[in-house]
């Protein structure tokens, strides 16, 4: 199995995954101008390293080990050399000894420590890397070590993000852990670990045309006109098609109750984050950003409260050019979506028809009557790609640069360490 704990079963080179055992049929160091069968294994070393040993069929009582497998090959051959020195067939392509190389001083039988042992071999080589958990190979754990240079197949950016967040995960689980084993007796440590690194203000507030401003889930929505638009009855017959769809998969979207599509658990990014429970096809709806709409002024005015209070996060979206939608502390599961630097979901503002008595999307058409039904605007968040049930929902803030920047913890392989 190669080894995902630590960095010390590979180099840049090679994959020396504990374990491994190989044979191999070479001269003797006991008997000149024999044969013998050569075991060989890696192993743990005590600083988790890899071990090598050797043993010969004909001397299982002596042993060669070492962590350098280039020494252990160098120590194999000096015996060998020394027992079979008279028998050297020097330059002698058709002699039945071994050969040994000319005008060199390396003690070598046209073989290396990895190729003797085997995982230098092209062939065992590409079944390394081709077996599970090869990518950790990839990425290592330490700035200082190493990343092994792949030769035959490349591990995809989709398993490299995998592992970077399952290391992440596990690294914030682990500083999330009770040292006493009791929440109660850690008292507000715990709480200050949940929130992460960094304040996150003003989060998702920017202009509302900067985001997919030609999209046609948008096309004649009046900015001036904070409930909702323009009536579908005005638009042409492409845009009132285009709004009828958008009305049935909204519609389609909150028949469902959230709970039975999404959920919140704990995320190795910030704090909480948006998982699907189902599968959500690209370019679909996953979930309203809800909350209240206020203004402004409102806005700036409970930024500075919440900070005073010591809220580790805000929850603000921008509706309009009017309003903002604070879901701080009155709002939906949807406000948990982390940052991601390649985010699966994008945020948009669509107008819908919603029925004024019930609340509720109406079920009519174009000409549904206009007394019982108002056009209203709201913030809905798709899928950029398909989404697989169990996959963390993220989003990328596209912060300004202000306030010095924010750090990032996504984990993605496009990730340059910031949100802004």
């Amino acid at each position: 199995n190669i080894e995902q704990d630590y960095d010390g079963y590979h180099s840049q080179d090679y994959i020396t995954p504990p374990g491994y055992s190989a044979t191999r049929i070479f001269w003797s160091f006991v008997t000149p101008k024999t044969r013998t069968v050569y075991f060989m294994k890696i192993s743990r070393g005590q600083k988790n390293v890899a071990v090598y040993t050797v043993t010969a069929a004909d001397a299982p009582t002596e042993t060669f080990r070492g962590s350098d497998v280039s020494k252990v090959y160098l120590d194999i051959m000096t015996r060998v050399l020394k027992t079979n020195k008279p028998y050297f067939s020097h330059a002698d392509l058709f002699s039945v000894f071994p050969m040994r190389r000319a005008n060199t001083n390396k003690k070598a039988f046209c073989l290396n420590g990895p190729q003797f042992f085997g995982f230098g071999v092209d062939s065992i080589r590409q079944a390394l890397e081709t077996s599970a958990n090869a990518v950790v190979c990839a990425v290592p754990l330490s700035l200082s070590s190493t990343p092994y240079q792949f030769c035959f197949r490349n591990p995809t950016d989709h398993a490299v993000m995998e592992l970077q967040r399952k290391r992440a995960l596990m690294k914030a689980e682990k500083a999330l852990e009770n040292v006493s084993g009791c929440a109660r007796t850690e008292g507000t440590s715990a709480f200050d670990k949940s929130k992460g690194s960094g304040r996150i203000t003003r989060a998702l507030v920017r202009k509302v045309d900067e985001d997919h401003p030609s999209s046609p889930l948008t096309k004649g929505v009046s900015k001036n006109n904070t409930g909702g638009g323009k009536d579908p009855q005005n638009r042409n017959d492409s845009t009132s098609r285009e709004f009828e769809s958008t009305q049935a998969k909204y519609r389609e979207m909150k028949s469902v109750p959230m709970e039975q599509r999404l959920a919140a658990k704990r995320s190795h990014i910030h704090g909480w984050g948006l998982f699907a429970k189902k599968d959500y096809p690209k370019n679909s709806m996953i979930a309203e950003y809800m909350g209240e709409a206020i203004s402004q002024p409102i806005a700036d005015k409970r930024e500075k409260k919440y900070e005073i209070l010591g809220m580790g996060s805000c929850y603000m979206f921008r509706l309009d050019f009017r309003e903002i939608v604070d879901a701080t502390q009155i709002g939906c599961m949807a406000r948990f979506m982390n940052h991601c630097c390649a985010a699966n979901a994008y945020a948009n503002i669509i107008t819908v028809n919603v029925d004024k008595e019930k609340g509720v999307p109406s079920t009519g058409t174009t000409s549904t009557n206009t007394s019982t039904s108002s056009l209203e605007k709201k913030i809905v968040v798709f899928a950029i790609r398909d989404i697989k049930s169990g996959d963390e929902i993220t989003y990328d803030y596209k912060f300004p640069v202000e306030d010095g920047s924010l750090r990032c913890t996504c984990g993605a392989p496009n990730c340059i360490g910031r949100m802004n």
